[in-house]
């Protein structure tokens, strides 16, 4: 149990939906967040992966997630539309408002979706690289429950409210941008715990609201540059949330401990913009490739490195990944092995 583990990414996603499906789901909604999960496994953001999935089966426990939520579009426009997810998987809502989005831009040049009443939605670049290899560029975030210190405060204030924006690029290779507006994501946070490595300064409060590097005692990220990612995540809370008629903080903020408000829940907005209208899309393509490689042309900070275009470590780490197999920590594969051991499913990993 001292080393990671190596599991066939085909195996992994098996053994993912076969759990998903123990807690409830249908199997074609099972495959479609085993598909977002994996997706984070093999860029290398294994904090938005498999080990996400003990907390998956709580939230459907604890009626978080509703296995057989009815999502319905609520507001239908031209170019807009409003998802009432009605408590479904986050990836399940995800998916719906992309198809939703990109729908809309086909038509109008165009399309937004907003989202509301669903939960953890995972790495939010699945979607948006999923609408750029369709040929959108497209932009995404989403809000939350208060995770993350709002500058100047002790404590969490604010959600982490991930960003991501994507273009098609050079050939199928999206460009994509995907990041949180925390210093740190609370799921890499948590992963830090799990695997007792230590964190960089600045990135997280204690308890206490004390700046600390100890990921035990880390409990609330800090914002990414101080008051500009604090003001991005409450402008993103304003946007998703309160404009869907489904504010999360000012109401969880107000509820005492235990209530309802204080539950998981999350809301998120999607936009695809149909960019080969605008421009030639050989065109475009091409611009997309000599302006990145004008970048990487300049002189490259020898403490850095290569000079790496959004996304593209990511795409690296995937190729890798997809070849040699996704590494489980032993933190990771013991939680994993209690929670297919209580479901009866078998492991894709030697008996230890």
């Amino acid at each position: 149990m001292s080393k990671p583990v190596v599991v066939a990414a085909p195996a992994l996603r098996e053994f993912a939906v076969a759990i998903l499906e123990h807690a409830g789901l249908p199997v074609a909604d099972a495959g479609a967040i085993a598909d977002a999960l994996l997706w984070a496994n093999l860029r290398g953001v294994d904090s938005h992966g498999v080990s996400r999935l003990p907390r998956y089966l709580e939230m459907v426990q604890e009626g978080v997630i509703a296995p057989h939520a009815v999502m319905q579009v609520v507001v239908d426009a031209p170019a807009v539309a409003l998802l009432d997810a009605a408590h479904a998987a986050g990836a399940l809502a995800m998916r719906r408002a992309a198809d939703l989005a990109m729908e809309k831009a086909k038509a109008a040049g165009i399309g937004l979706a907003l989202v509301r009443n669903t939960s953890h939605t995972g790495a939010i670049g699945y979607y948006t690289q999923r609408m750029a290899h369709a040929g959108m560029a497209a932009i995404g975030f989403n809000a939350s429950i208060p995770m993350m210190a709002y500058h100047g405060t002790r404590g969490a204030a604010v959600s982490t409210a991930p960003l991501t924006i994507a273009t098609p690029g050079p050939g199928d290779n999206p460009v994509l941008l995907d990041m949180s507006t925390g210093a740190i994501a609370l799921g890499k946070l948590v992963q830090a715990r799990r695997l007792g490595t230590s964190l960089a300064a600045g990135l997280a409060l204690d308890a206490d609201g004390i700046p600390t590097t100890d990921p035990a005692r880390a409990q609330v990220p800090l914002p990414l540059g101080g008051p500009k990612g604090a003001g991005l995540a409450l402008m993103i809370e304003l946007i998703a949330s309160v404009a869907t008629g489904n504010p999360i903080l000012a109401e969880y903020l107000a509820a005492p401990p235990g209530s309802k408000a204080r539950m998981h829940r999350q809301n998120a907005l999607i936009i695809g913009i149909d960019v080969f209208r605008f421009c030639d899309e050989a065109t475009f393509r091409s611009d997309v490739g000599r302006t990145i490689a004008a970048i990487k042309a300049m002189p490259a900070d020898a403490a850095v490195g290569s000079v790496l275009a959004p996304g593209e470590r990511g795409d690296r780490e995937a190729l890798r990944r997809g070849e040699a197999g996704i590494p489980l920590p032993p933190g990771i594969r013991a939680e994993l092995s209690r929670l297919a051991a209580g479901a009866g499913v078998a492991v894709p990993w030697p008996a230890e």
